[in-house]
């Protein structure tokens, strides 16, 4: 009974609603509840850097309540979620459209499909990034994240894309993010060796 009345006091709809099944999922109800203490605020906040300092709270909340193996997890999870069907299938179609790696990422980005510069480092490795945040919930923090933990929703969202275009499973490396004072969002991609043409 207690659990149902935890999980009445938890957001339910939007990102933040999201974000606590995936906490409730991988962190149990105690854990979701401890960070998502003060949801009503980010709900009742009308300035984005508000939000965005509230979710930099919830971000230390998170990170002090669980390991990092779980922290990743919940925001890379968060990030499947955000990178939509029609996204994934466009990703899909532009894979069976190309005769390449190489060219699937030149259509990839003359599309803007994640993010528009990506490029094929060695055999296995993309390079992919952004010149801005594109997630409204913190892009206009007015202080820096102290950590990356945030912003592997971003990593889980380029898994999502490629896994999705590919059929196949991807690593992605956060190098840097924007919202932490770098100049720009930086990924790194890894795919395996051999890829099965389109």
């Amino acid at each position: 009974m207690d659990d149902q009345k935890n999980m009445h006091e938890l957001p339910r709809g939007g990102k933040l609603g999201r974000m606590a099944k995936v906490l409730l999922d991988k962190a149990g109800v105690g854990i979701a509840e401890k960070v998502m203490q003060g949801h009503e605020y980010f709900t009742r906040a009308s300035l984005p850097r508000e939000k965005a300092a509230w979710i930099r709270r919830m971000i230390r909340r998170l990170e002090g309540n669980c390991g990092s193996e779980v922290c990743q997890g919940v925001m890379e999870t968060c990030g499947r979620k955000c990178c939509g069907i029609s996204t994934r299938t466009q990703a899909r179609k532009v894979w069976e459209g190309s005769d390449s790696l190489q060219d699937f990422l030149r259509k990839m980005n003359q599309r803007g499909l994640g993010g528009g510069r990506l490029v094929l480092k060695d055999a296995n490795t993309i390079s992919g990034g952004y010149d801005k945040c594109y997630c409204g919930q913190v892009s206009q923090t007015d202080a820096p994240f102290p950590t990356l933990t945030y912003c592997r929703c971003s990593a889980g969202w380029y898994k999502q894309l490629f896994e999705a275009a590919l059929g196949l499973h991807v690593e992605v490396r956060l190098v840097q993010s924007i919202i932490s004072g770098a100049p720009s969002c930086e990924f790194e991609i890894s795919i395996p060796s051999s890829i099965p043409s389109a």
